[in-house]
């Protein structure tokens, strides 16, 4: 391993680098170039590190733990205050807690960085045996190959079964295959606006998003870590931002917030401010985020199905023998109900939640109180 504090900084990148401020973060080297991670597309990756964050203790008997499994772009940061290496307060800092759904005076909570994300777990900004950042070399993994990542993960701290998998948007098509692929090591799983697989208008959409990168003159194919600083793509990736986030909220949403219903005279400023925010909203993606990391982590999700490796999707869920509860939004455009119904529809054991909110697929993230009541009836009846 190449000694990293020698090694000169990455530009154009949001990702944390080793000598920037850890915060909470823990990390846990487990795999090697002895022993890579062997990934679906048969290719290796090595090494392997795995950033996280946990809270409370673990129970001498182990059966404590929860898995939290953020979404595409979020930390481990799920709970804590803003501060050194955490610029934001936790992402599910009103869940997750003491005296909070998920009660960290009761459970264990562990909440990885997704691998191929950039805040700390390996990704494409992370450096290879020879130092050399991976950039386009980075290999294209599988929601398999991040769950098989997790688990190994849970090996080095010690669980062996998960009280409770919670994973919402795309983090909930790997508590799917957390509970196919190591099923008794998982006791119940809750699930937030999730599908069983990547539906095809979202594919579609998330194509044309990603396309907006590549065809940014200053994306080098994925190699901008040495160019100066200011010479990455930064355009590209803010516009991709801005096109995607129009569909996770919902059109009540923008009417109500940006005034749809105005007089005619006000119509200029409504489109104005509305489009105005969309492009802020882009504009924070190169301040918080690494290009090539959404792009690895939006083709993941592009292709999430529990049928990859199974005979179909019906086969898949049948299998999975845990309690699950699921929760859906009635306003989620990206991930609608009728997704999650499918996947109540065809699972052993489940149960869903319907949630009224005019905050679309975001709800979990703008109004996480939601899902605070469906979570503790879960953690209670299994205490």
């Amino acid at each position: 391993m190449p000694d990293e504090t020698k090694l000169s900084r990455l530009h154009n990148t949001a990702a944390w680098q080793p000598g920037d401020e850890p915060g909470r973060r823990q990390f846990a080297e487990l795999f090697t170039s002895a022993a890579p991670l062997r990934l679906q597309s048969g290719k290796t990756l090595a090494p392997v590190t795995m950033a996280y964050e946990t809270w409370g203790e673990l129970a001498p008997d182990g059966a404590n733990a929860i898995l939290i499994l953020p979404p595409l772009t979020m930390d481990t940061h799920a709970s804590g205050p803003a501060g050194p290496g955490h610029p934001a307060p936790g992402w599910w800092d009103k869940l997750i807690g003491p005296g909070r759904a998920i009660d960290t005076d009761r459970f264990y909570v562990v909440c990885p960085n997704n691998l191929g994300s950039c805040q700390g777990s390996t990704g494409p900004a992370s450096r290879d045996d020879d130092g050399r950042p991976w950039g386009s070399r980075f290999p294209s993994i599988d929601i398999a190959d991040q769950v098989v990542a997790e688990a190994a993960l849970a090996a080095r701290l010690g669980i062996g079964r998960w009280r409770l998998v919670v994973g919402m948007s795309v983090g909930g098509a790997r508590a799917l295959e957390w509970a196919m692929r190591y099923g008794p090591q998982v006791e119940q799983l809750f699930l937030v606006a999730v599908a069983a697989a990547t539906r095809l208008e979202q594919a579609g959409l998330t194509c044309l998003e990603l396309e907006l990168i590549r065809n940014d003159p200053h994306f080098h194919g994925g190699d901008y870590y040495e160019l100066p600083e200011g010479c990455g793509p930064a355009i590209g990736v803010a516009m991709s931002r801005s096109f995607g986030h129009v569909r996770y909220g919902t059109e009540r949403y923008w009417d109500e917030r940006f005034g749809g219903a105005c007089t005619a005279e006000d119509h200029d400023r409504c489109y104005r401010e509305f489009g105005g925010y969309l492009l802020a909203q882009g504009a924070k993606m190169p301040e918080r985020f690494d290009t090539n990391s959404y792009l690895v982590l939006s083709e993941t999700a592009l292709r999430a199905t529990v049928a990859r490796g199974r005979s179909s999707v019906p086969d898949a869920l049948a299998a999975i023998r845990c309690p699950v509860e699921v929760v859906g939004f009635d306003s989620d455009r990206a991930y609608p109900i009728y997704a999650q119904e499918d996947i109540v529809a065809g699972l052993p054991d489940a149960r869903l939640t319907r949630i009224e909110s005019p905050l679309g697929h975001y709800s979990f993230l703008f109004a996480p109180e939601l899902l605070d009541a469906p979570l503790r009836a879960v953690l209670d009846a299994t205490s």
